[in-house]
């Protein structure tokens, strides 16, 4: 299956999920490796995913853990990239040897030119910019004029507010490198409603 755009879906945790999104036709799948995290994926379940699945690059997404160690992780699980959820020094992602994807949250309270400038800031070390809210739960018009502007300048994933009515708008108007969708947990070992999913990636299709 091809789609018309790059796609992330964070928060892999099982192999339902993971098969799925590769045989959809998904970019990069990524998963919780965050230290703290008592929801972190556990190193016998990733190794076994990654034992089932191809044609999709892998993602490890941290919080606060140094380069070291992800470097470390990243030779064990043969990832492709590392998405960093939260803010790094640049010297510091500079020491990370895969591409980074860096997660940016924003809100009602952002200000549009603070961000544009620790965006140009963090565009020299990084791959890409993938964009988050928990205020916006969709993306309206004030927030698809932003989000089109930086999409002008950087390359971005819009990660909130998307669903099956608004996706080709978004992706007409705004012109992002991709999008970021988010995984979930299986209803029972093996069982997985994929509905939100499979109507996103029926929308985005290529005809």
């Amino acid at each position: 299956m091809a789609l018309r755009t790059s796609v992330i879906v964070n928060g892999i945790n099982n192999l339902s999920d993971a098969r799925y999104c590769a045989g959809m036709g998904v970019d990069i799948i990524g998963f919780n490796l965050k230290l703290d995290d008592p929801q972190r994926m556990q190193s016998e379940t990733l190794k076994e995913i990654i034992g089932w699945v191809s044609g999709v690059q892998l993602a490890g997404e941290f919080e606060r853990a140094k380069p070291d160690v992800i470097n470390d992780l990243a030779e064990e699980f043969k990832l492709d990239y590392i998405q960093l959820n939260t803010p790094y020094l640049i010297d510091e992602i500079e020491e990370i040897n895969r591409p980074v994807i860096q997660k940016i949250f924003i809100n009602k309270d952002t200000v549009d030119s603070e961000l544009l400038e620790m965006m140009e800031l963090y565009s020299s070390v990084v791959d890409s910019f993938i964009i988050y809210s928990d205020d916006f739960t969709s993306v309206d018009e004030t927030n698809t004029k932003f989000l089109k502007e930086i999409a002008k300048q950087f390359k971005i994933y819009v990660g909130f507010g998307l669903d099956k009515n608004n996706i080709t708008a978004i992706l007409k108007q705004i012109k992002p490198a991709g999008i970021g969708l988010q995984g979930g947990h299986e209803i029972k070992p093996g069982l997985k409603d994929f509905d939100e999913l499979q109507e996103i990636f029926e929308e985005i299709e290529e005809a």
